[in-house]
């Protein structure tokens, strides 16, 4: 597998996000065609992923905190 995904070239390689983005969007949407709550609850989750991943990032910007400076 990592051979074909190597051997693309730049366009396919896009091209091949972008159907992922498209195959992910219609599964969301079809899940949310049966159960109404999959269109908000998959935002929240993402989002609220989001704000702790950078809120992580903000507070040790290098992953190097020593256990000594936690608490001062």
């Amino acid at each position: 597998m990592r051979e074909l995904y190597e051997s693309l070239r730049p366009k396919e390689v896009r091209m091949l996000y972008w159907s992922a983005a498209a195959a992910a969007a219609a599964l969301w949407f079809s899940l949310a065609w049966r159960d109404a709550w999959v269109l908000l609850a998959v935002p929240i989750i993402g989002g609220s992923f989001v704000v702790l991943v950078r809120r992580n990032r903000r507070l040790d910007p290098m992953g190097h905190a020593d256990e000594d400076d936690e608490f001062f």
